[in-house]
């Protein structure tokens, strides 16, 4: 029986069928069902429970993008934007997670307090500079006024919300200062340090001089070395994509087109008499300073401007491919004053830019219905690989960008990306496969773990080798050896973590200070090499030599140093402990 015999056959079944379908589909569609399932998540994420509301991230996205209008002349491009919308996402997940632990930590500001910012003995420097009279004190009748004023409502709910913020970061920034003491006594002691110096004499066995066959870790050695350090080799969410670039970079018509534009601005230069206006209302890339220059100074791209007259205006002249022209303002003997109208050659938003961004369109477009890889090798286009990170703000083989990693996480594996501008080309990516957050197999990483062990292990043998040594033939006896090195060493502060040329060696340095005078140290295992110090003088600072003066003002450095690196311990644990949940990926599609 033929296909089209057997539909005859079943069409009252398909009509049935048809019938009842449709009417579950209207009944569904009655109850909504389907907007439900469509609607995903109804905000953008959660931090211990509360939301992230579009609303919020809207707000402080505008705000940053407002900011950068205000401070810059360039451009939100795509890529500032993707680095603005990750900012303000951090900083909200930031401030809920502080607002939560404060709020755990009884960190409040009550109505009282809020009153008294407002209309108490002390207001806020807000309410002080909104209020203030021709005597610089307030005015209580005018601030009563507004308060009572019905259409003010709403922007004294705003303002109680920003002074109720502002009150509880102080309580906020009150609360990590108390807990971020120092005292007199630690203040000494890192003084007493930075004050204390030592002469030595040092027996320095290389770990280059240990060969790699001496030291070559077995397969027990690695397989030990790696399940102990572990931690070492562990990665984040990774994306391994490839891609195809399509560069942005001026061509001989833009090249063209800016020198004849510059060419007609030179002849208004030459008319001019106010030659700093003009230089700053065509925003000129060298800023007129109307500063005097001494002939001799003038950089070999500029000497030409000896041969102008005062007034004189010069042809357009090319300089590193970009168009220039001078015009001396006044001379004063061998000193001239000039200006200069130069612009950088870039490719035009409206013509080149356009055309490459329809190449890549077009690519991504064919290549949507073709082999990745075909659609590129059919253009002559190379496919280069790489592999992203979330948060990692440079992509290997592209460069800065926060676009890429955002997007990949969005992407599913074999999915082609929409095209990606960033400053100076365009990409589309296809994302091959995605890499779960963990540790990287030893087998990956090898050849890592077995240059570490090798390590460990020529630092054991040196130490081995050098204290032997020294036991056979003490500190004179090693001062001519082949392979152990004495070295004097003058003037090494206490406080450092550097001895000259030798480089970083703390725990040297750390030895060295807690060795009597005329005193040798154990073998140490240093950065680069083992050794062995011999202290030949010392002179140690004593607290009671310190200035009472010096003392403080070493406690505000010390505070400080420990004030930034707490706040930030403190932000990342705080997050670590906290259950943040981004649907970003899931909503802004």
């Amino acid at each position: 029986m033929g296909v089209m015999e057997r539909l005859r056959n079943s069409t009252g079944a398909i009509l049935w069928l048809l019938i009842i379908s449709f009417g579950l589909l209207w009944v569904l569609a009655d109850t909504q069902v389907f907007d439900a399932l469509s609607a995903g998540p109804q905000q953008l994420g959660e931090v211990d429970g509360e939301s992230i509301t579009f609303e919020q991230y809207n707000a402080r996205v505008s705000f940053l993008v407002t900011q950068h209008n205000q401070r810059y002349t360039s451009e939100v491009t795509p890529e500032i934007r993707a680095a603005y919308e990750q900012q303000a996402w951090s900083e909200i997940v930031t401030g809920l997670v502080f607002q939560n632990k404060m709020e755990e930590v009884g960190i409040t500001v009550t109505e009282q307090e809020l009153v008294n910012m407002i209309v108490g003995p002390n207001p806020d420097a807000f309410i002080r500079q909104q209020f203030a009279d021709d005597n610089g004190q307030i005015d209580r009748a005018a601030l009563q006024a507004a308060i009572d004023a019905p259409e003010n409502s709403q922007v004294w709910i705003s303002i109680e919300q920003q002074l109720k913020e502002k009150r509880r970061q102080q309580k906020v920034t009150n609360f990590l200062a108390s807990s971020n003491r120092t005292t007199t006594a630690e203040a000494r002691r890192q003084l007493t340090l930075d004050r204390s110096t030592a002469d030595v004499e040092l027996l320095r066995m290389p770990y280059a001089a240990i060969s790699d066959a001496d030291a070559e870790p077995t397969d027990r050695e690695v397989k030990q070395w790696y399940d102990a350090n572990r931690e070492l080799f562990e990665r984040d969410e990774s994306f391994e994509f490839r891609y195809v670039s399509f560069p942005i970079s001026a061509t001989a018509e833009d090249t063209t087109r800016l020198f004849d534009e510059v060419a007609l601005l030179a002849e208004e230069f030459a008319t001019t008499e106010d030659d700093s206006t003009f230089l700053n209302n065509f925003q000129t890339e060298i800023p007129y300073r109307g500063v005097w220059v001494d002939e001799d100074d003038l950089r070999e791209d500029f000497e030409l401007v000896k041969d102008l007259a005062v007034g004189e205006v010069s042809e357009v002249v090319s300089i590193r491919g970009n168009p220039y022209v001078f015009k001396v303002i006044d001379r004063r003997g061998d000193e001239v004053k000039f200006g200069v109208l130069t612009y950088t050659v870039e490719p035009d938003q409206l013509t080149t830019v356009i055309e490459v961004l329809e190449q890549a369109e077009d690519f991504q477009f064919f290549a949507l219905d073709t082999d990745f890889d075909e659609e590129a090798a059919s253009r002559g286009l190379q496919v280069g690989f790489s592999v992203a990170t979330p948060n990692a703000a440079v992509v290997p083989g592209i460069g800065q960008s926060i676009q890429i990693p955002t997007m990949l996480q969005g992407m599913k594996e074999g999915e082609l990306s929409d095209v990606v501008e960033l400053e100076d080309q365009f990409i589309v990516m296809q994302l091959d496969r995605k890499i779960d957050e963990g540790f990287l197999p030893l087998e990956e990483v090898r050849p890592q773990v077995v240059s570490r062990v090798r390590l460990e292990k020529k630092k054991a043998l040196a130490a081995q080798r050098l204290d032997e040594a020294y036991r056979a033939n003490g500190f004179e006896g090693l001062s001519n050896d082949d392979v152990i090195e004495f070295i004097e060493s003058d003037n090494i502060r206490f406080s450092s973590v550097v001895i000259g040329a030798l480089g970083r060696e703390p725990a040297l340095i750390g030895a060295i200070s807690a060795t009597e005078e005329g005193a040798t140290t154990p073998v140490l295992e240093g950065e680069s090499a083992a050794y062995i110090a011999r202290v030949v003088s010392k002179d140690v600072a004593t607290s009671e030599s310190l200035p009472l003066d010096e003392i403080e003002g070493y406690k505000e450095v010390l505070r400080q140093t420990r004030g930034n690196i707490f706040s930030q311990i403190l932000s990342d644990e705080l997050q670590n402990e906290a259950s943040v949940k981004d649907f970003r990926d899931a909503v802004l599609q």
